[in-house]
């Protein structure tokens, strides 16, 4: 398999996740509305996975530039 291959796979595994921890990300948020209980477990829960997203997106915008500049 060819660089440029492997590099379009990666970037398909990374969209994927970062598409998986944006829904539980949303789903959180959304439960953190509607239910009042365990609002503090919620809330650590709803930043930890804007947290992972920020970083995957971070992650994401860098593998583009790199598959943009160098593929």
């Amino acid at each position: 398999m060819s660089g440029d291959g492997l590099l379009i796979l990666a970037l398909a595994a990374l969209a994927i996740y970062a598409g998986i921890h944006w829904e539980r990300a949303r789903r959180t948020v959304t439960d953190l509305r509607n239910g009042r209980r365990r609002v503090a477990t919620l809330r650590q829960a709803a930043a930890r996975e804007r947290s992972h997203v920020v970083v995957i997106a971070a992650v994401m915008g860098l593998a583009f530039f790199l598959a943009v500049k160098y593929g």
